[in-house]
This record gives structure tokens, C-alpha cells and sequence, in this order.
């Protein structure tokens, strides 16, 4: 498989942005949650990490398009987002 630019440039970008520990394992939570998706608090009960710090966490993972809120599901649950790569997913999962 050949990547463009443009590809390169957004793997980086998820790579780095799941480079981080805590950043993993918050990501690897919201992957284990599947379609009910999971709500900040449980996350925080899982991870022993504070709000502001998973708050950090969360909007990093929505900037590369790893997870996202759906706008008609429970309010301030995450789920993976739809076009996260499978191929990541199945590595961290």
C-alpha cells in the first residue's frame, strides 16, 4: 500500500496522539466500551486520573478522529469514532 502525503501526515498525527500513556489507556477504555460508549466519570473510576487530565486526554483523541461524542446519544459519553483505523483499533484493542 502506498500512503500520500496527506496519509502520512494523519497516522502521524493519531501516533503521536496515542503516544502517551494515560492518553492509551483512555483510548483503549473507549474501544472496550464498543457501541454503549463510555461517560467520563467511569473513565476516572477505571484510571485513578483526575478530570482535567482526561478532559486533556479526550480532546486529543477527538482531534485525530479516534472518538467522538454522538450528538443524539447520552450526553458526554465517547465512542470510537466511525472512521478511526480499524487496523489501530486492532492493535490497541
Amino acid at each position: 500500500m502506498v500512503w500520500g502525503d496527506k496519509s502520512l501526515v494523519i497516522y502521524a498525527k493519531i501516533f503521536e496522539a496515542l503516544g502517551q500513556e494515560s492518553r492509551l489507556e483512555v483510548f483503549n477504555l473507549i474501544c472496550q466500551a464498543g457501541k454503549k460508549g463510555i461517560r467520563p466519570k467511569e473513565i476516572i473510576e477505571q484510571l485513578g486520573i483526575d478530570g482535567g487530565t482526561l478532559h486533556f486526554h479526550l480532546n486529543r483523541l477527538m482531534a485525530v478522529n479516534l472518538i467522538a461524542t454522538k450528538p443524539n446519544g447520552p450526553r458526554g459519553t465517547y465512542y470510537l469514532h466511525e472512521s478511526a483505523p480499524k487496523g489501530i483499533v486492532r492493535i490497541i484493542y
